[in-house]
């Protein structure tokens, strides 16, 4: 029988709140409250270039995100490396920007699984530096923001990885670049219309998917006072800016305040700050939404740009008006733009009346409706996940053998 064994401590969090932080953040349900508020203390959530933002990327600095990964990884290591002597499973698939030390230069093949988007993966010179959300047929600017990315993003991790590794004996990593790649198999989600096989040569060992997500067969319902403020004729836009984005209230408060002069209603995800600032009354809205299954029944998604959320919209075909903040939502943007599935602004920065236009260009825009209704159909189709299953059990089957 098949198997697919968790570690118990390993599945943790290692995003567990200290106890002297209780009193401080018992009015917001979101226990990573003061860690998010980091995010905008050091100007990640703003209004500045991609390139600024890589000033964050300390490579000294201990307590930022990926060092309390890096932490739980040397809390967990033991039991891992307990669960694969244990176990002896045929393929170990590793979430993680790092490695295990135990899984990368054990004997056991292993897949990386990453939910962000690809660039990062690829690491070529033909394409336009991971996180810049810089254009693929414009090379302004590649050069110096990919020499900043490896002298701080890229120096960052492998500092990380190397620390880890050698903290268990094990010697440095040869990895250049954000994440640890497998040799064996990377596994990501994205669909083929975003993907950068119009630029490069997918590498054999890397397996696309175009969504992670499932469809949802269950409608969502809306609770009666917002439901009966809904006519036949309404259109409905979704907002999220995920749970990190959203902690910035101001930005929350402006978004709300530009969809609110327009004719739609409004469905919004408030994030963890979801008591700070009310909704206007064409909106409705909670903390956490079931997003999958309110997907199916808006129009145009307005977004952060993050990878689940980007994909999600996309196997749905809605239209998507992305304001990215960090990371691969940058790049998830400019993919969006350029490949006309949407439209890209600095929510922070952007005009009010700019804004709007925008909107309404995608709640209106036949072309890009219908090449987003194309991408869906094809998506819904593709059967990407079990193509996906095949290559993992081809793998399997390969190193069984060996």
């Amino acid at each position: 029988m098949d198997e697919i064994i968790v570690g118990k401590n390993s599945a943790k969090s290692p995003f567990e709140v200290d106890e002297s932080d209780q009193n401080e953040m018992k009015q917001n349900i979101h226990k990573n409250i003061i860690f998010l508020q980091h995010f905008l203390d050091n100007g990640i959530i703003s209004g500045i270039s991609s390139l600024e933002k890589l000033e964050s990327f300390d490579k000294n600095n201990d307590s930022d995100f990926h060092q309390k990964l890096q932490n739980h990884m040397k809390e967990t290591h033991q039991e891992i490396s307990d669960l694969i002597a244990k176990e002896k499973p045929d393929l170990i698939i590793i979430d993680n920007f790092l490695v295990y030390p135990c899984v990368a230069f054990g004997k056991i093949p292993w897949a990386t699984l990453i939910s962000s988007g690809p660039l990062c993966l690829f690491n070529s010179p033909e394409l336009p530096p991971f996180m810049s959300g810089y254009p693929t047929n414009d090379r302004t600017g590649w050069k110096e923001f990919r020499e900043k990315l490896e002298s701080t993003s890229f120096a960052r991790m492998r500092k990380l990885q190397d620390d880890l590794n050698q903290t268990f004996g094990y010697p440095c990593t040869k990895e250049r670049g954000f994440i640890q790649k497998s040799p064996f198999m990377n596994i990501y989600g994205y669909p083929d219309e975003l993907d950068y096989g119009d630029v490069i040569e997918i590498p054999e060992n890397m397996v696309k998917i175009d969504t992670f997500a499932r469809l949802e067969p269950e409608q969502f319902e809306f609770p009666a006072e917002f439901k009966a403020k809904l006519k036949p004729e309404d259109r409905l836009i979704y907002l999220s800016m995920g749970s990190m984005c959203a902690i910035d209230v101001e930005l929350m408060k402006k978004l709300c305040r530009v969809l609110s002069q327009t004719p739609y209603k409004v469905i919004v995800s408030k994030g963890p700050a979801y008591d700070q600032y009310e909704l206007p009354d064409n909106m409705w809205g909670k903390a956490f939404l079931p997003q999958t299954k309110i997907l199916p029944m808006v129009d145009m998604v307005m977004t952060h740009g993050g990878n689940n959320t980007v994909t999600e919209a996309f196997m749905l075909g809605k239209p998507m008006l992305v304001m990215p903040m960090f990371g691969d939502q940058y790049d998830n943007a400019q993919r969006i733009a350029e490949k006309g599935y949407g439209l890209r602004i600095n929510a922070h920065n952007c005009g009010e009346t700019e804004m709007i236009e925008c909107i309404e260009k995608l709640m209106n825009d036949k072309e890009i409706r219908d090449r987003c209704r194309k991408a869906a159909e094809r998506i819904q189709s593709s059967n990407s996940k079990e193509k996906a299953c095949i290559k993992i059990e081809q793998l399997v089957a390969k190193y069984a053998q060996s």
